[in-house]
């Protein structure tokens, strides 16, 4: 692993020297660093960068993140906003300060930061995962269903898809705590919802796991026609899939 950080962040340094790969090459960059633990290294590069590069909004940025990492907020937070006043649209500045309010319980401005991150860039999936801890720490983790559905109505693809792959996640743990209860029939509807979501998305990869795993619900119901259906559906996607072949061949 030490390999490859090294690696990483020669890579991200030609990019940024380059002027290529935006906030993405700094946030490469400091995670590289950080992996290499090596933060106090990264703030040094950063700030170095900085000295010819005043007002490079991602600069700031990463600069602001290797503080977040440290877990100097306040620091964190006045480097975001300084991000921001270069460029309003940097995304992923407005997503780390949402993760700041997290940090001081300002939950309702932590969700507009972070919508605002996903209006500018819906193709993120980080920002839908970060909008559903939200509502998970505020303790209404349903939320991000509701904002998948108000956004079916926009029609946005980029958006319905971000909250689609958001709502299946948070539908998937939602199972498993079902299952664990021995709630069976509930579990399956939930892997029910999960396939019209994802097919509503054009998901067709995320479909493999949703039928093996309705595949092994119903076989655990002993419905063995149920779970045929399921598991053929999976192989059906991938061919290659060997523990849907394997439950076939034991159900037959």
């Amino acid at each position: 692993m030490q390999s490859l950080n090294e690696e990483a962040l020669l890579l991200y340094q030609s990019l940024i020297s380059k002027g290529e790969g935006g906030g993405y090459a700094f946030r490469g960059l400091v995670r590289a660093y950080r992996g290499m633990k090596k933060l106090d290294e990264a703030e040094s590069w950063v700030e170095s960068y900085l000295e010819d590069n005043s007002d490079s909004s991602f600069a700031l940025y990463a600069l602001g993140y290797i503080f977040y990492l440290k877990k100097d907020m306040k620091k964190a937070e006045e480097l975001f906003n300084k991000a921001l006043k270069f460029d309003l649209k940097n995304a992923l500045a407005l997503n780390n300060l949402g993760a700041v309010r997290i940090s001081q319980n300002l939950y309702v401005q932590a969700v507009n930061l972070v919508h605002k991150a996903i209006r500018i860039n819906p193709k993120e999936p980080m920002f839908f995962s970060n909008l559903g801890a939200i509502y998970e720490e505020m303790g209404d983790p349903d939320m991000i269903v509701a904002d998948y559905n108000s956004y079916l109505e926009e029609g946005d693809p980029d958006v319905i898809r971000g909250y689609g792959m958001a709502v299946g996640r948070h539908m998937r743990q939602a199972s498993f705590r079902l299952y664990n209860e021995g709630r069976l029939e509930k579990a399956v509807l939930k892997w029910i919802e999960i396939e019209r979501i994802y097919k509503k998305i054009d998901h067709q990869v995320g479909l493999v796991p949703v039928y093996f795993s309705l595949g092994l619900l119903h076989e655990e119901k002993g419905e063995r026609q149920n779970a045929q259906k399921y598991f053929n559906r999976v192989l059906m996607l991938n061919p290659l899939h060997i523990q849907a072949k394997e439950r076939l061949n034991d159900l037959q």
